[in-house]
């Protein structure tokens, strides 16, 4: 931002509160000459580059560096000021939870527990190909996958991806943010159609 800080030159005394303007009319008057236009003295104040944060799609590459799975649900949260991902991924036997910082990606907690909800654990099995060959079924698209599917429908962030199943049907409820309006979106996890698409907008 450009400030523009205008500087009289006139004679004046420097005071503790500011400057201290000398009556410069009586000068005026006496001399007919009149008092040089204000000096103009322009301020470039340099500002810092906003940090970006890390995409939905990037920041779930990070964790499937950390933990090999099924990314089954990804959240953008905030804690204490600092922005992260809460992200859940299963690989058929166990859960893990891991919360990365929304901008440097950093791994700031990470936790593992037997994964005992037999819907994530069938759901996780599902994307072992050899197992799905063996059943003669598709293998789920992964959250990656239905985000990018959805976002193909409307535009904006998404702040969070999870995996679901309702009357039999399992879809990923896809939750994207475009400025005073928020969409939900319902993505089939087998074939990344949309099933569903709900917007609300901030009054």
């Amino acid at each position: 931002m450009k400030k523009l800080i205008y500087i009289p030159m006139t004679v004046g005394i420097l005071g503790f509160g500011g400057i201290v303007l000398a009556n410069t009319d009586t000068a005026e008057e006496q001399t007919g000459t009149t008092s040089p236009e204000p000096a103009v003295v322009q301020v470039e104040e340099g500002s810092a580059d906003s940090a970006e944060r890390l995409s939905f799609e990037e920041v779930s590459a990070k964790a499937l560096k950390v933990v090999n799975g099924m990314v089954t649900d990804v959240e953008l949260d905030s804690d204490d000021g600092r922005r992260h991902y809460d992200i859940e991924i299963k690989d058929g036997e166990f859960e893990y939870e891991l919360e990365l910082d929304a901008y440097s990606g950093e791994v700031l907690k990470q936790e593992k527990d037997a994964d005992d909800d037999d819907f994530n654990r069938s759901a996780a099995a599902s994307q072992n190909s050899s197992e799905n060959a063996a059943k003669g079924s598709q293998p789920l698209i992964s959250a990656d996958e239905a985000a990018q599917a959805a976002l193909a429908t409307v535009s904006g962030t998404v702040e969070e991806v999870e995996l679901d199943r309702d009357n039999g049907v399992t879809y990923y409820e896809v939750e994207i943010e475009d400025g005073r309006v928020d969409h939900e979106i319902h993505v089939n996890a087998q074939d990344g159609t949309i099933l569903k698409t709900e917007t609300d907008r901030d009054d």
